[in-house]
């Protein structure tokens, strides 16, 4: 009787650990900024927290917190490379520049992660090229575990108010690209794929890349 009391006190720990919510720790490149930063006219930027502030940290289960990215991680692209190599967004390098960076051609354009088995998905964190301040457009980021997308498709984040993309119109803000990246609440979505969308920015229509970071279980 006192073994059985004993697991089922341990099995509450377990439970109320796994139920408990931490801030998730996500570890920033150094500040980069190339220029002055251009106007930004859109109608759906969200509020400037101002130089140096970061948004409210993502709370996730603390067995949620666990890094799935790995530099062995496939990566695939909906069309090759302007410059720059896949393996880029996975290195664990954020420093944006151009040995660091995949840029791919204009227009609605896509970067998509293979886990390589399904996860539970606690947080996605996506870093464009900050230079300027400038702010990505129709920045979409989905989970599935179809790597076609055409099934079981849950969509965490989209900025797409004008529904461009053919994707749903989003509901989400853009916002000024900084160090701190976007991260992305997974809201504990089960898949294998992660694919992030963008379709250029307010200083250039190519589409640059820098990291892309996914955490789960």
């Amino acid at each position: 009787m006192k073994k059985l009391f004993v697991f089922a006190l341990a099995c509450v720990a377990v439970a109320a650990f796994a139920d408990e919510k931490v801030p998730l720790k996500i570890k920033l490149p150094a500040p980069h900024s190339i220029g002055t930063p251009k106007e930004n006219k859109s109608t759906n930027l969200e509020p400037d927290p101002g130089p140096g502030k970061l948004r409210a940290p993502i709370m996730v289960p603390a067995d949620c917190q666990k890094m799935l990215v790995k530099e062995e991680t496939p990566v695939t692209t909906s069309e090759e490379a302007v410059t720059g190599d896949n393996e880029y967004v996975v290195d664990g390098d954020k420093t944006p520049d151009a040995t660091c960076m995949l840029q791919l051609p204009t227009g609605l354009q896509w970067v998509q992660l293979d886990l390589e088995a399904e996860h539970v998905i606690s947080a996605v964190c996506v870093w464009h090229d900050q230079g300027d301040d400038r702010a990505y457009k129709d920045v979409i980021v989905q989970i599935s575990n179809d790597k076609d997308f055409k099934t079981g498709v849950t969509t965490i984040f989209n900025n797409d108010h004008d529904n461009s993309a053919k994707l749903g119109k989003g509901t989400d803000k853009e916002y000024r690209e900084r160090n701190e990246g976007r991260p992305i609440d997974g809201k504990l979505t089960k898949g294998r794929y992660v694919r992030c969308y963008s379709n250029g920015s307010s200083s250039e229509p190519v589409n640059n890349y820098v990291e892309i970071e996914v955490f789960g279980k």
